[in-house]
């Protein structure tokens, strides 16, 4: 038994132990973040931002204090919400316009593709004061309220967010075997009923990808919250920022960092029930991309 153990360590591929150790150092890149942050969540008040990171006695009701100390609820209700809809309202529409993109051919098509993907390049704040702008003189055009609700926010997010789904979801539509659509057309089903019943199910695994990546912008925005939301819509991006403002006598660093550790769990899981499909919805779009 022995004597095989050595004969197979003898034959590896000495490469593989390469690997491993990017592997392991990758790996120790990322977490040293969470690391940092955990440690410093732990802390008291006073020892907190110090830079001293050695833990006399952690302190775990750091992690209930961040809940009495800033209304963190409102704010995480709020982001959910707000990225829910986000995630959900882009993935949907995309797909209409995602099915045009791949299955017919019209006047600039290729620039309309390219147009989807420059959208991707303008900084957002070049786009916040020219949007709240266009907000207020609606709202004062025909009384309605745009800045500070929900809707408004979705809208602003989908600005960034619609483009980059038709444009994935054109590709992932694109690898999907067309002769499906033709034998249903040729069943007596139109072009809805295509979508609907053989395209849409198709696609999910590129749907979960798109909702993703709407998602995941919604949830980590503080610029556009900052500016288009009100205290009662207000997201988790600025309303963390209240752990270190001026209305407390001292920086709560510890707070701050025990609640980012705590607002990042929604996305982790959403990462976690849902990577079988990404990885599906990344790797065939690749293939015909």
């Amino acid at each position: 038994m022995a004597l095989a153990i050595h004969t197979r360590l003898r034959q590896a591929d000495p490469r593989g132990w390469w690997r491993y150790a990017v592997a392991l150092l990758y790996l120790v890149f990322v977490l040293a973040p969470f690391g940092y942050m955990a440690l410093v969540a732990l802390q008291s008040d006073a020892a907190a931002g110090e830079g001293d990171l050695l833990l006399a006695q952690p302190h775990w009701d750091n992690f209930t204090r961040i809940w009495q100390a800033v209304d963190l609820g409102l704010y995480l209700r709020n982001s959910l919400i707000v990225a829910t809809s986000t995630g959900a309202i882009s993935s949907l529409l995309a797909l209409g316009a995602a099915y045009v993109v791949a299955r017919f051919r019209f006047p600039f098509r290729n620039l309309f593709r390219i147009s989807l993907l420059a959208t991707q390049t303008v900084p957002g704040i070049l786009l916040l004061l020219p949007l709240f702008v266009i907000y207020i003189i609606i709202q004062h055009s025909i009384e309605l309220r745009i800045v500070g609700t929900y809707w408004g926010l979705v809208l602003t997010y989908m600005t960034f967010a619609l483009p980059f789904a038709i444009w994935l979801l054109s590709v992932y539509v694109k690898s999907l075997p067309v002769e499906l659509e033709e034998q249903a057309m040729v069943d007596g089903a139109n072009r809805f009923q295509v979508i609907r019943h053989v395209t849409l199910p198709l696609a999910v695994p590129g749907l979960v990808v798109t909702f993703v990546f709407s998602f995941l912008l919604a949830w980590n925005d503080i610029l556009f919250a900052s500016v288009l939301t009100s205290p009662e819509t207000k997201t988790l991006g600025p309303g963390l920022q209240y752990y270190v403002s001026d209305s407390f006598s001292i920086p709560f660093w510890n707070l701050l960092m025990a609640a980012s550790l705590v607002v990042a769990v929604p996305a982790m899981i959403l990462f976690l029930i849902v990577q079988r499909y990404i990885v599906a919805g990344l790797a065939a779009g690749s293939i015909k991309g």
